[in-house]
């Protein structure tokens, strides 16, 4: 997806048994929709459900398709007390409360939402 770059981030993260934790900026995935095939909307929400958070641009999926992916991810972000921001018109960032907390996802969104 190229609507995004991620740019480097220069953080220092705790350890846990020798092994840096990573930040929720770290583990988004980008997406470019293109499909809404069940088994590949149940792996986004597989993904949501590792805490893994989201980026999905909706631009190439006419509506249908599009307001079906909407509105399985979002019983999927219910059901995990979490969020949906919308970036820009047909881009939306879905996670998990969780992720919130370390401040890494409300940052992206300060640099990118319009």
């Amino acid at each position: 997806m190229a609507i995004f770059s991620k740019p480097k981030r220069e953080q220092k993260l705790p350890n846990y048994q020798g092994e840096s934790i990573s930040s929720s900026y770290d583990r988004i995935i980008f997406e470019s929709l293109e499909t809404d095939d069940d088994a590949y909307i149940t792996m986004l929400a597989r993904d949501l459900i590792d805490g893994n958070p989201l980026v999905l641009n909706f631009e190439e999926l006419s509506p249908d398709p599009a307001n079906k992916i909407m509105a399985f991810l979002s019983g999927v972000i219910f059901t995990l007390e979490g969020q949906i921001v919308q970036i820009n018109k047909k881009v939306f960032l879905f996670a998990r409360e969780q992720e919130f907390k370390d401040g890494t996802l409300k940052q992206f969104i300060d640099e990118y939402k319009e």
